[in-house]
Order: C-alpha cells, then sequence, then structure tokens
C-alpha cells in the first residue's frame, strides 16, 4: 500500500509541495524570526522544489533540488552554517493530543522536521479543514540562526 501511495505522490507532483501541517509549523517558526533571517527564510521555503517523507511520517527533508542535485545557494544561507535544533514546536489538536516536533538547519539552510510521534492523524485533520477546530500550535527558538 505505501508503494502506490509514493506512486501516485510522485505522479501528482506532492512531493514537491508543502503539506498544510508543515506549512503551519515552519510559519511558526517563521513568526519568531527577526527580519533578517526571515527574509532569508522566505527565500529558502520559496526554493523548496523536493520534499522527502520518511516512512510513517518522523521526519521530513526539504531540498532545494537543480539538475537533479541538491542546491546550495549561499546568497539565501542564514549566516549560522553549524547543523542546529532551531526550533520547537508543539502541536495540539482536540480529539488527537499532542505532536511535538524539532525544526532543524544544516550547513545554513532550513533542512528537516522531526516529529515526536505519529504524524498521520494530524496531517489527515490539517488537510481536512479549514479553519481546525481545536488547534493549536507553539513554538520556541532553540538556536540563533543569525550567530557566524
Amino acid at each position: 500500500m505505501q508503494v502506490i501511495r509514493a506512486l501516485l505522490a510522485w505522479l501528482s507532483g506532492a512531493n514537491s509541495r508543502l503539506s498544510s501541517l508543515e506549512k503551519q509549523v515552519l510559519d511558526c517558526v517563521r513568526a519568531r524570526l527577526d527580519d533578517q533571517i526571515r527574509d532569508l527564510w522566505d527565500r529558502q521555503v520559496q526554493a523548496i522544489n523536493k520534499v522527502q517523507r520518511l516512512p510513517n511520517g518522523v521526519e521530513v527533508d526539504f531540498y532545494r533540488m537543480s539538475n537533479g542535485r541538491p542546491s546550495f545557494d549561499g546568497s539565501i544561507a542564514f549566516p549560522n552554517k553549524r547543523e542546529v535544533a532551531l526550533a520547537t514546536v508543539s502541536i495540539e489538536m482536540n480529539g488527537l493530543g499532542t505532536l511535538d516536533a524539532t525544526v532543524w538547519s544544516v550547513n545554513g539552510f532550513m533542512f528537516s522536521i522531526e516529529y515526536k510521534g505519529s504524524v498521520g492523524d494530524f496531517e489527515e485533520a490539517a488537510a481536512g479543514m479549514d479553519p481546525l477546530p481545536g488547534f493549536r500550535i507553539s513554538c520556541g527558538l532553540t538556536a540563533d540562526l543569525s550567530a557566524a
């Protein structure tokens, strides 16, 4: 069944778009960034053209691809080039409980969201309702992306 889903996602281009839940997580982090870093963040998010979701949704990796290879445009990189857990995020939804996540930056690029728990029900709910009843998201920065 996962093979069929993966094939359908590939055919529909779903692997190049952020899901509703991923957008919510990234927007929550974005809101806490200072203006200079927020501009770089926006340019990085806009440049994402490949999204890789690991089985069971435990991790989502973001790529900016060019000619079939990951691209690292230095003009949009954060000054902090270390691998850092840049934010922790907590998502609450009525009837589903809480889902915790960590957003990572690697070599100056927003790279991934790691979820602690199963993301499937949260993804399904986020995709099906707007606005989401009983949806709460909070986050806090755990690293300074402007630190060189």
